[in-house]
């Protein structure tokens, strides 16, 4: 293992930020004077998530077993205690996220206020980490992570006796933050000279160059002062973005035989080069890699099937893209994330991008991303077997309500009631609140109303088939209900 400057061997995941992790080790052990609530922010790629990962696992009892804390500086490991709670936000609604700091501790409060007050009541401190607060929202275009910020870390922060860590961006950490008391609140900005840590950018870049993990006999992965020289330049090129990083050793290891150590212009600075730079290295067109990537930039959920992806391809350019899709491994792959099964246990394969930086590079260039989402909306109803809602692909059936939102066109869509029936309540209601009250019909306001019903039990088709019957009938809808009495789902 690399020994850092200091002489103690850095954390195996995260690589560096020991000033980072010093400040968080002192929040986990509530050193007098350290601030109740401590927030991580910076710049998107800046490795918030991966640090905050890294740190976890150095304040859970049974990871902690697997690092070698003896070669860590002491100053950056906190004392063994019961692991805090951590209701992840990534893909959760303000409100589930709350259920499940419920679930943790034991509550049985039945609405969400009634939980802030019986955590208030709780004897003794109260350790909470909240991660991914810029991912939360099971759609992505409903501004979920504002919510998150006003309806549910606001409202902790202000019990006494939480002591909370979370990351988010820098436009929610200054809305979070400014009504706290100076001495309570602590906001470690990544890319501020205070918390960089330049050289923890060369030590990732050597690691992801590692001679023992790459076969490629090339002198800047064999040759140490190469290695070392080029390492270097990455890390300067890459400011203080761990992503950058990323992206330009995975586009070094891809196209080996094109690059130039020594010439730091072929290096990038930001995504966007990391993007053009690897198209050009590789004899493409840059704007063929972001026509690759734009499905992936404007998905919902975990990701988008492999064969879905290629259809939503061909939609976004106008045409055949098949052949470019097929060879595409070399092009679009250090920005992908490796495929891995759908989260039903099908064996589709999702893809999706490796960082969310990424899809708002890649949004930021659209023309128009209404357009776009228009594009792919009409796309995924083309992929519904005979207009059937049961037979239609789970990302299709699950997603169409987030791409039409984003286009402008769910108000349309809302008079289906198979959709209503078989599309996972949690993102389709999601969406549907964020329409403006008064461009919903009256089957969608049927549906609001269910929702609750649907949502928390997590009902499935033929539970929901059956809610929604009997409320359109209650609201005089008999048209609505008929159509879902016709669909014989029958009851469970």
């Amino acid at each position: 293992m690399a020994r850092a400057t200091d002489g103690y061997a850095p954390h195996p995941y995260i690589g560096g930020r020991t000033a980072v992790l010093r400040a968080l080790a002192a929040w986990r052990t509530e050193w007098p004077g350290t601030p109740r609530v401590v927030v991580l922010t910076g710049d998107p790629g800046s490795g918030r998530s991966h640090l905050l990962t890294g740190f976890l696992m150095l304040c859970d009892p049974e990871y902690r077993k697997r690092l070698p804390l003896g070669d860590l500086d002491p100053s950056t490991v906190p004392p063994e205690l019961p692991a805090p709670a951590v209701p992840g936000a990534a893909g959760l609604t303000a409100a589930q996220v709350v259920w499940l700091l419920a679930d943790h501790f034991g509550l049985e409060a039945e609405d969400v206020s009634g939980v802030f007050t019986e955590l208030a009541a709780l004897t003794g401190p109260v350790t909470v980490v909240v991660p991914d607060v810029d991912r939360a929202g099971p759609v992505r275009t409903t501004d979920e992570p504002a919510r998150l910020t006003r309806e549910v870390l606001k409202p902790l922060a202000a019990i006494e006796t939480v002591r909370l860590l979370t990351d988010m961006p820098r436009r929610l950490a200054e809305e979070f933050t400014v009504d706290l008391p100076a001495d309570s609140v602590q906001i470690i900005d990544l890319d501020a000279p205070q918390w960089a840590d330049p050289q923890g950018l060369v030590l990732q870049a050597a690691a992801l160059l590692n001679p023992q993990l790459n076969a490629t006999p090339l002198p800047f992965i064999t040759d140490p002062p190469a290695r070392r020289s080029l390492t270097e330049a990455i890390g300067r090129r890459a400011g203080t973005s761990p992503l950058i990083v990323e992206l330009a050793v995975q586009s070094i290891l891809t196209s080996p035989d094109t690059v130039a150590p020594y010439d730091e212009s072929l290096l990038p600075s930001s995504i966007g080069q990391a993007l053009d730079l690897h198209a050009r290295r590789l004899g493409a067109d840059p704007h063929t890699l972001r026509r690759l990537l734009a499905p992936l930039a404007l998905a919902e959920g975990d990701g988008v099937p492999v064969d879905i992806w290629a259809r939503l391809v061909n939609a976004l350019a106008g045409k055949d893209m098949s052949e470019v899709v097929a060879d595409s491994s070399a092009l679009a792959g250090p920005f992908i994330q490796s495929p891995h099964p759908d989260a039903d246990g099908s064996t589709h394969t999702l893809l999706r991008l490796l960082h969310p930086a990424i899809a708002d590079e890649i949004r930021a260039g659209l023309p128009s991303v209404r357009a776009a989402q228009t594009q792919i909306a009409m796309a995924l109803l083309e992929a519904v077997p005979e207009q059937d809602w049961s037979k239609a692909a789970p990302y299709v059936r699950d997603h169409i309500a987030g791409h039409t939102l984003e286009a402008g066109l769910l108000p349309q869509l809302l008079t289906d009631p198979g959709l209503f029936v078989h599309a996972d309540p949690v993102p389709l209601r999601a969406a549907i609140e964020a329409v403006p009250p008064e461009e919903l019909g009256a089957p969608a306001r049927t549906y609001l109303r269910t929702a609750p019903l649907m949502t928390r039990t997590q009902a499935p088709a033929a539970l929901r088939a059956a809610l929604l019957e009997t409320a359109f009938v209650e609201d005089g809808l008999p048209e609505y209900a008929a159509a879902i009495h016709g669909l014989g789902l029958g009851t469970e």
